[in-house]
């Protein structure tokens, strides 16, 4: 059974992925420009300072999906219970008493009926031999 807080956890992943796409996307295309503007003027101490700046900002975006999954993580504890092993083999066991709890009774009716006619046969026999 798929938990809000499975789903809270796969939209945390899914941000922190896109984060490092738009990173290396960013990095690629800011390579190129620098690359082309560099062969006309002297850029190493801007080429320097952006990559400072990028690298705080994807690193900021980074701390920012921590916080806010572990925010939604501890709201979601909350008001989630959640589900432990012991609880789901509890549910499961008790749903195979209660299964084997119904085919025993089937089974004993059948048995039940089937000794029925057994015993009324025989005494009709019984009748039928003193008559």
């Amino acid at each position: 059974m798929t938990t809000i807080k499975s789903y809270q956890e796969q939209v945390q992943d899914i941000v922190a992925k896109a984060i490092d796409a738009v990173e290396s996307q960013h990095k690629a295309i800011a390579e190129a420009s620098f690359g082309y503007a560099e062969r006309l003027y002297k850029l190493d101490t801007a080429k320097t300072k952006h990559d400072e700046v990028a690298t705080l900002a994807y690193d900021k975006a980074r701390e920012a999906n921590q916080y806010v999954g572990s925010f939604a993580g501890d709201l979601i504890a909350k008001y989630e219970k959640p589900q432990t092993p012991v609880k789901k083999a509890a549910t499961k066991a008790k749903t195979t008493a209660k299964k084997a709890a119904t085919t025993a009774k089937k089974s004993t009716a059948k048995a039940t009926t089937a000794a029925k006619s057994t015993a009324k046969k025989v005494a009709d026999s019984a009748k039928a031999a003193t008559a």
